[in-house]
């Protein structure tokens, strides 16, 4: 065989295996992309975790040293369980039932000043008192 010969079988056999790949995988640049930058950026559940961390540590600061709860630690789209895990024990809850089985929940925090209503277990809105 010549030389010409085996470089174009050398040839034809890469290109025929990036067809494989090709086909098999279907590769996007999309995906191409995210395959470079998850390492740098993490997954989602990574930063969600992240900043659930964030907004307790600011919490557990706030708690610790006796000072107010800034207002920009619980946020709208929280879970009751979250803020109860921020603020404590509410110290008033006026609960009702909505139609389509919408419940409706007004948290009272009096030593942090807060009103907090609660649409299906949800924060929609947080109001500071005093």
């Amino acid at each position: 065989m010549s030389g010409r010969r085996i470089r174009n079988l050398l040839l034809l056999a890469i290109v025929a295996g990036v067809g494989w790949w090709i086909y098999r995988d279907r590769p996007t640049l999309g995906g191409f992309v995210d395959s470079i930058t998850n390492p740098l950026f993490g997954s989602k559940a990574a930063v969600k975790s992240s900043e659930r961390n964030r907004v307790v540590g600011d919490a557990t600061v706030a708690i610790s040293e006796q000072v107010e709860v800034p207002v920009e630690v619980v946020k709208e789209g929280m879970s009751g369980r979250e803020v109860r895990d921020l603020l404590g024990t509410p110290d008033r809850i006026v609960r009702e039932n909505l139609e389509n089985k919408v419940t409706r929940a007004t948290w009272t925090y009096d030593s942090a000043a807060r009103v907090i209503v609660l649409h299906n277990d949800r924060v929609v809105s947080i109001t500071v008192i005093r």
